[in-house]
């Protein structure tokens, strides 16, 4: 009997002594506040996190954390990823923070009307993605270096574009909430899911003038640099068709900004003569694609523009805008806005 009666005490004292050691760091824990960067890989079990969590100082037992994964299944289900976890960390609030999946960081990404893919890659390179992933997606019109593929079947507005064709002008302008291991490609995503929305049915107007969307959007992309307000657009687009009807060259100074990435209020004379199929002054029609990724008033102005007998147009440093119906009309607008 008193043997019985030791090995029970025996028994219970052991069962204390577990639960001294065991409890306080399975269920409370003791955190630091100071965070470490683990990364649990796809084969990870209870027992290799367990070593992991020991080697980075974040428990002190990894024989503990084996034993709480018996009795806690969520502790042996965890998912791969980065986590930011805290030393002195409760067993339970380890294990369902690698249950539930690694914090995933979201950004604000805004394009502007106007801005382009240039703007785009410049901000995603602030965001830690590689130049390469970027200009692979969505492709660079200036090295004739064409968007993915694979884009051009989930979209039909980007089928018929050319072989060398970037996403210029078709990822459209606003602010967009996006998952930091999702970019490049969920926020191009998103852009063009949201120009699909936007300009639903204006490929089957294009078509019904005897025009092509992509021509559209070229003259949309211009009309969004040259043009301040929707009614300005709407004359603008109007101008520059009558200047290709009339078998003028458009003669616009966004084009050469574009072509030499310099971005003038007024461009040199060694930019008006740059090489470039861009370059409005050297070439005829409309450049081969936009030049910047335009609004949807621009959009509009370049599909409805507004009938006029006007060829040509001009603002002032104020930003007035002039129009004339003769080179002899643009000179005295010349003269009145410039002085000269």
């Amino acid at each position: 009997m008193r043997k019985l009666l030791l090995s029970v005490g025996l028994i219970f004292i052991g069962l204390a002594i577990f639960a001294a050691w065991f409890v306080p760091s399975a269920f409370f824990g003791s955190p630091t506040g100071v965070k470490v960067r683990l990364e649990i890989p796809s084969d990870a079990t209870a027992d290799k996190i367990g070593e992991m969590l020991v080697s980075r100082g974040i428990i002190a037992s990894s024989l503990g954390y084996r034993v709480y994964a018996y009795i806690d299944a969520t502790a042996q289900h965890p998912r791969s990823g980065f986590y930011d976890v805290v030393p002195g960390s409760s067993y339970r609030s380890l294990a369902r923070q690698f249950a539930l999946g690694p914090s995933r960081d979201e950004f604000s990404f805004r394009l502007l009307e106007g801005q382009s893919l240039d703007d785009e890659t410049a901000e995603l390179l602030k965001l830690g993605v590689s130049a390469t992933s970027v200009q692979d997606l969505i492709g660079d019109a200036h090295a004739d270096k064409s968007f993915a593929r694979a884009l051009r079947q989930q979209y039909p507005f980007l089928k018929d574009l050319p072989d060398n064709a970037s996403l210029e002008g078709y990822l459209f302008p606003d602010t967009y909430r996006v998952w930091k291991d999702q970019l490049p490609l969920g926020l191009v995503l998103k852009q063009l899911q949201t120009f699909s929305d936007k300009t639903s049915g204006m490929a089957d107007e294009a078509v019904k003038q005897g025009r092509t969307f992509k021509d559209v959007m070229a003259l949309a992309s211009i009309v969004e640099k040259e043009g301040r307000t929707s009614e300005e657009k709407k004359v603008i687009a109007g101008i520059f068709l009558n200047r290709i009807k009339a078998g003028m060259r458009l003669q616009s100074d966004a084009t050469v900004n574009y072509a030499t990435r310099a971005n003038r209020a007024r461009p040199t004379l060694d930019d008006l003569n740059v090489e470039s199929p861009y370059n409005t002054y050297r070439n005829d029609g409309l450049p081969p694609g936009p030049i910047c990724n335009p609004g949807l008033d621009s959009i509009q102005a370049a599909l409805n523009p507004t009938p006029s007998d006007y060829l040509y147009y001009l603002h002032d440093d104020q930003g007035k805008v002039y129009y004339a119906k003769t080179i002899d009309g643009h000179r005295e607008n010349r003269r009145k806005a410039y002085n000269e």
